[in-house]
């Protein structure tokens, strides 16, 4: 099993572009090295984040929107056959969201039996 643990960038996609995180996936159910199942999950700390997700699939972009917070457990973006990789930005979440509460993230895949 592989495991990646990094950090969403602070501040707002909207603002800034370069405020995105760009995550590459590995291949699900496929590879060189025979990936089986992958998995990709948030969590936060010292507020809440609203998470803007871009999942491109060889072609098209999944988008959509993941509330993480600070009380709760790791939130899962579904990650399917042929995504490839993931651009994640955060989203003012209300007027008190400054953007800089500590967002990470972490890649769990598994190898095909």
């Amino acid at each position: 099993m592989a495991l990646v643990i990094g950090e969403i960038k602070p501040g707002f996609q909207a603002e800034d572009t370069a405020n995105a995180t760009m995550i590459l996936l590995p291949p699900q159910n496929g590879g060189a090295v025979g990936w089986g199942s992958v998995f990709l999950s948030f969590g936060c700390d010292f507020g809440d984040a609203t998470l803007r997700t871009a999942v491109y699939n060889g072609g098209a972009w999944r988008i959509g929107e993941l509330k993480v917070t600070s009380t709760g457990g790791r939130v899962s973006l579904p990650i399917r056959d042929g995504d490839q990789k993931v651009s994640i930005g955060r989203v003012k979440a209300g007027a008190a969201d400054s953007g800089t509460c500590p967002v990470g993230y972490m890649i769990e895949a598994t190898l095909k039996a």
